[in-house]
């Protein structure tokens, strides 16, 4: 092999291993209407809108797995820590028979049809990172429905799950900028106690969320409905431009 020839093996070679392997992704839905039980009579109402990854093959499987498993316990109902359906149609049935079940002892609790279940994953991609929005709204009776959104953060060349201390390389020095967005953005002034306007704050101190997200442009702070406020506050965001608070963040990831 000539000098020329050689060297351009060696180029494609460090190239080939510098790209991070890629995940793509098609979306599906699933609604109680695939089931069978639903075919003769009515059903509870199930809307479930998620991405099927496709790429490397374990990786694709670990994020695969990971998405179904947030479906199946958004849908759970029991008493346990976690469900036992190995599947979101099996999930979607124990939801609809828990309906099922309670209007049994209760007929006259809800009269609407059923419960409701309304979930969307929404996948924000780069070749560093990839972060997992769910947004989760279920009616089981009473007043009014919940609705959350949780975020799970993934590595794309191995898909496993990135713990949010990982994202920062100043964890502390995000809090601290992140607290000055939010005291701005909800007119707290820096010298007063955080809670002033009626937040909920552990011990009067600022604290993350338990959502945090990233897209291609921000940092997403969520905190759900009873996290930090009332119910009728409904969930609280804040949007941090990656550039503004780029100096706090780990770069493997960002």
């Amino acid at each position: 092999m000539n000098n020329t020839c050689l060297l351009f093996s060696l180029s494609l070679l460090l190239l080939s291993c510098s790209q991070h392997p890629t995940l793509s992704y098609t979306d599906k839905s699933f609604t109680e209407q695939e089931l069978g039980l639903c075919k003769d009579e009515p059903c509870s109402s199930i809307l479930v809108e998620y991405p099927v990854f496709t790429g490397e093959e374990i990786v694709a499987k670990r994020v695969n797995e990971r998405v179904q498993h947030y479906i199946i316990q958004s849908l759970f109902l029991g008493e346990e820590s976690y469900a036992s359906a190995k599947s979101i149609e099996e999930a979607a049935t124990d939801f609809i028979m828990a309906y099922r079940d309670y209007q049994a002892d209760l007929p006259s609790a809800i009269d609407n049809g059923g419960y409701e279940a309304d979930i969307t994953v929404t996948p924000y991609q780069t070749e560093t990172l990839l972060s997992i929005e769910t947004q989760r709204f279920l009616y089981t009776g009473g007043a009014h429905g919940y609705g959350e959104i949780s975020y799970l953060n993934v590595d794309p060349t191995s898909g496993k799950e990135i713990e949010t201390h990982a994202l920062f390389k100043d964890y502390l020095g995000f809090i601290e900028e992140a607290e000055m967005a939010f005291r701005k953005e909800n007119e707290i002034p820096s010298e007063k106690n955080i809670n002033i306007t009626g937040f909920w704050f552990e011990n009067n101190q600022f604290q993350l969320p338990k959502s945090v997200g990233v897209t291609q442009d921000h940092i997403i702070l969520v905190y759900n409905p009873y996290e930090i406020a009332p119910y009728a506050e409904g969930a609280i965001e804040l949007k941090l431009p990656l550039e503004k608070v780029k100096a706090y963040l780990n770069s493997d990831f960002l």
